[in-house]
């Protein structure tokens, strides 16, 4: 069985639902609200983190479908999808910055400080639209 597009375009959606939210939080409380509020900022870390395990859930896809290859974790899936030319060395070493954000949350290695989660609710988005772009102009050509 190969590539399921409809599971990998179904956790673009969520990735998208969970990047709406954090976006309608931020346009409407100030920064000091946030940073301040310890259920906002866990309201913030948990969709960071959902999007973040729904990206970790496209990359096991691929690399197990298309590369016939069963990641030992999340950074392993990554450098597979660079060694194939899916990702560029700069775009491996954001993406894999977030899977260590979502470590620390998950696993509570050390403590995240509220102003590094409001920095990246309101500054680095971008990066999963950067994920969800490359992916989208890949699977065509995986169809």
């Amino acid at each position: 069985m190969g590539l399921d597009g409809e599971r990998i375009l179904s956790k673009i959606a969520f990735i998208k639902e969970q990047l709406q939210s954090i976006r309608m939080l931020t346009e409407v409380k100030s920064k000091n609200e946030i940073i301040y509020d310890q259920w906002l900022l866990k309201g913030l870390k948990y969709s960071l983190q959902t999007a973040i395990e729904a990206m970790i859930d496209i990359i096991y896809h691929i690399t197990a479908k298309r590369f016939a290859h069963a990641p030992v974790d999340a950074r392993d899936a990554l450098r597979i999808l660079r060694q194939n030319n899916i990702i560029g060395q700069q775009d491996f070493e954001t993406f894999t910055s977030m899977i260590g954000f979502r470590n620390k949350v998950v696993h509570g290695y050390q403590e995240i400080l509220p102003e590094r989660v409001y920095e990246i609710s309101t500054a680095e988005l971008g990066d999963f639209n950067r994920f969800i772009n490359i992916i989208l102009e890949w699977l065509p050509e995986e169809g």
